[in-house]
């Protein structure tokens, strides 16, 4: 184009023509990150129910307990989770892929052995289930991103 060698990108902005723009790439990287956000909310507000049928844990904030007991783990794997699944859904970074992993496998851990392993003479209730569940969702949206976010775009 007069006397240059311009890629479709440029000829574009040099003709004037919208027409011809190419499109922009599309942000692949969105559903997973919002699936660790909910995830690592949902782990959180699990903490707010009961966490066993009787005993210390079977009122409202049932896993915050004040013996250290695996519900307490998971909730504070969940109340450091949530600024960190935020952090990595803002930025994107790619370590941040890491430490989500970790620290919804750490509530989905501490879940599960509140589970199998409750208080003496008590039994487990809805809460740590879905805990696990969020623990869950915010690991497979960090691994769903990565992997979506590692194809490559349309790019000329």
């Amino acid at each position: 184009m007069r006397g240059r060698v311009l890629g479709p990108e440029c000829l574009a902005a040099e003709l004037g023509d919208p027409a011809i723009t190419t499109p922009p790439e599309p942000d692949r990287s969105t559903a997973g990150s919002w699936a660790a956000v909910g995830g690592a909310v949902l782990a959180l507000l699990a903490t707010v129910g009961p966490w066993t049928r009787t005993g210390a844990g079977d009122r409202l904030f049932g896993a915050w307990v004040p013996s250290l007991r695996w519900s307490m783990v998971a909730a504070l794997a969940a109340v450091l989770l949530v600024p960190v699944v935020w952090w990595y859904r803002t930025r994107g970074v790619r370590s941040g892929t890491t430490l989500v992993i970790f620290g919804g496998a750490a509530i989905v851990v501490a879940s599960a052995l509140a589970i199998a392993f409750p208080p003496t003479f008590q039994v487990a209730s809805w809460g740590p289930w879905v805990a696990a569940v969020g623990g869950a969702i915010a690991v497979g949206g960090a691994i769903a991103n990565t992997v979506i976010g590692a194809r490559p775009g349309q790019g000329v």
